[in-house]
């Protein structure tokens, strides 16, 4: 699913970068583009999953897409080992049934994915909405001022809503009146 909007700087970041997508009054179309991050289409919004998601801005310099999801950590620190944490997340390619177990034979040797383990496996790997979640960017940027000056990054977005989670018996009773609760 996806949402139109406007990104308004209404501070001064000057301080940080001269992109001029960050001047202050700058006012930026974009657009949000949602997903589950591994279930694939048409599968029940309510399964545990990172939501993951895609901003688009429409600057005057071009276009840019700062990409996050719902955790503030990632599940892994070297990018080396992204094919096999995709791996470890897939059906089992002999039954093609989900399995827990291939999640956490692969994360037992990757201490750096505990925590969001631990969000995965909590009330907030099933979010209600997108509106009454967090976002977080995934990747650090390095951002230059107009002296030269070096700043590391991470952009986070915050929902004016609060935070919303289903909890397991919510699961249940949201999935059976509404496939596609987050989307509809």
């Amino acid at each position: 699913t996806g949402a139109h909007g406007t990104f308004t700087v209404t501070d001064n970041l000057t301080d940080l970068t001269r992109a001029k997508v960050f001047a202050a009054g700058e006012v930026t179309p974009v657009f949000v583009r949602f997903s589950a991050v591994v279930h694939g289409n048409h599968s029940p919004e309510t399964l545990r999953d990172p939501r993951g998601f895609a901003t688009k801005f429409y600057t005057a310099d071009g276009n840019w897409d700062l990409v996050g999801n719902n955790f503030p950590t990632f599940f892994i620190r070297d990018a080396i080992k992204f094919p096999d944490m995709v791996h470890a997340f897939k059906p089992d390619p002999r039954t093609n049934l989900d399995d827990d177990s291939r999640r956490f034979d692969f994360f037992s040797h990757v201490p750096e994915a505990t925590r969001t383990l631990t969000e995965l496996y909590s009330n907030s790997g099933t979010p209600a909405s997108y509106r009454e979640m967090d976002g977080n960017g995934v990747h650090a940027y390095k951002l230059i001022n107009a002296k030269g000056e070096v700043h590391y990054v991470k952009f986070h977005w915050k929902s004016l809503q609060g935070l919303k989670n289903l909890d397991p018996k919510q699961v249940v009773e949201v999935q059976g009146r509404d496939y596609s609760h987050m989307t509809n």
